[in-house]
């Protein structure tokens, strides 16, 4: 029998399905920051620029995507190298703000901002760290990395990663012992071999089942592409009833479901309340992360999932909420493979994440009180309440700047973080398509719905009466825009 001939993408390190999607849409807009993902993290403490810059370096040998570059192969799909092992240096920046605390923390927060926007080109480098210095006991920590390589749980790996390589350098003693990163490489030969198994064929049979015949969500209200001008976005923050989280929890698991689930389903009937069609497609990203080695490793593990909804004048908070954890737990069971919409279903242009923030890498990051301004909101705060108290890590303390980054990478992507404070949900919109006015109003209508869910878990999606302005206007002053 003679030896199988590789193919030309199996000649070197390997790219999954996932990140030759993202390639095309950073070859679409490459000038684009919208693919940038952004954890910024002051910190509080002496941060010796040498062990820094050690732990820097330890930190990109242990995750080799950050070592990575993507350039373009000769079929036009992206091929991966590995650039070699050196030390690598932070960007190094000295920050000088004049003013009292407030004064400084907004300074920050802009600077921070600032840095997460600058562009990165996958064919030299798709991962930075930026340390904004303030002084020798205030800095702020600034990882930006391309989606290509990172996806939320990673950029907590990081820091985390980063802070543990640290402390070791500056005692001496040894880092934690953690299990070491799966292989990219690894990771990419399973879905392969997934997606051409008996096991792919189903999922693809399955993902026909959900799309066929249900177009792509779309919020209504928006310009036309042709008229909408250039690419940019802009992100609506607001935060839920400080009640929410515990209300939502009793009349979920009433209803067997998850919170997440009831949500989407109360997403899902506000498009439909909003004027949306009765049937779309929603997509919401999944870890694909199955052992605790690829728990431990810096990657873009995510599959996005099609998630179907049916709307009439009977539908109930209940069913709706039903069927999604139906087909969430039924889309579960297929996501080794890649989801492979089939032809006509068109890209999906509403995407809804959910991230329980406890389960991230950096437990108290994503907390209650603590640092903040007056133009910017942590988690689970309203404008001018502090942002969140952070936690201990290598003998610093630490604290979320929570700047806005992946703007304009769908028509709309709301990300709902659950986090020890409650609910907090960022509506990301591409601003050629959707004036402010247009968010604003969307979100009022889930707000209005959440609640009605929850004050009435069983009546029906249509008849609940949307916000007057005045009211609208009281519930959107539970958050901020940027």
């Amino acid at each position: 029998m003679t030896a199988r001939r590789r193919r030309p993408e199996e000649a070197g390190p390997l790219t999954s399905a996932g990140q030759r999607e993202l390639w095309l849409a950073h070859q679409l807009a490459p000038d684009s920051t919208a693919l940038n993902l952004v954890l910024a993290v002051r910190v509080r403490g002496e941060l010796a620029a040498a062990p820094l810059a050690r732990a820097l370096t330890g930190l990109v040998v242990r995750h080799e995507l950050l070592r990575s570059r993507f350039v373009t192969g000769a079929d036009g799909l992206p091929v991966r190298e590995l650039r070699p092992v050196h030390a690598f240096a932070p960007d190094e920046r000295r920050v000088e703000i004049s003013g009292g605390d407030d004064e400084v923390d907004a300074g920050l927060f802009a600077r921070a901002h600032r840095a997460g926007q600058e562009p990165l080109d996958p064919a030299a480098e798709v991962f930075r760290l930026i340390v904004l210095r303030h002084g020798e006991q205030d800095a702020v920590l600034v990882a930006v990395a391309h989606h290509l390589v990172s996806d939320a749980t990673s950029q907590c790996l990081v820091i985390r990663d980063l802070l543990d390589g640290y402390q070791a350098e500056r005692t001496g003693r040894p880092a934690a012992d953690r299990s070491r990163p799966a292989p990219w490489d690894a990771y990419v030969r399973a879905e392969r071999a997934c997606a051409g198994s008996a096991r792919g064929e189903r999922a693809r049979e399955h993902w026909r089942r959900v799309c066929t015949g249900v177009p792509p969500a779309a919020l209504p209200g928006g310009r036309s592409r042709e008229a909408g001008g250039g690419a940019g976005g802009a992100t609506l923050r607001l935060s839920l009833p400080a009640d929410t989280a515990e209300r939502l929890d009793a009349v979920s698991a009433a209803a067997g479901v998850t919170a997440f689930a009831w949500l989407f389903a109360a997403f899902q009937g506000s498009l439909y309340r909003s004027g949306g069609a009765p049937r779309s497609l929603i997509g919401l990203p999944a870890t694909t992360r199955r052992t605790p080695r690829d728990r431990e490793a810096v990657g873009y593990y995510v599959n996005t999932l099609p998630v179907a909804g049916e709307f009439d004048d009977s539908t109930s908070f209940r069913s709706a909420a039903r069927a999604v954890h139906g087909q969430l737990a039924e889309g579960m069971r297929h996501l080794g493979a890649p989801v492979e919409l089939p032809d006509g279903a068109g890209p999906l242009r509403v995407i809804v994440t959910l991230i329980s923030a406890d389960r991230l890498p950096i437990p108290g990051l994503f907390g209650e009180g603590g640092e903040g301004h007056g133009g910017h909101e942590g988690h689970g705060g309203h404008e001018g309440h502090k942002g969140p108290a952070g936690t201990e890590r290598s003998g610093l303390r630490l604290s979320l700047y929570d700047v806005p980054q992946q703007e304009g990478q769908s028509e709309l992507a709301v990300e709902i973080v659950r986090s020890g404070s409650g609910f907090t949900a960022m509506f990301r919109y591409e601003t050629a398509l959707f004036d402010r006015a247009a968010i604003e109003g969307f979100a009022g209508v889930l707000l209005r719905l959440v609640e009605a869910s929850l004050d009435d878990p069983g009546i029906r999606i249509s008849r609940v009466p949307l916000a007057a302005p005045d009211e609208l206007a009281f519930l959107l002053s539970l958050g901020e825009a940027w």
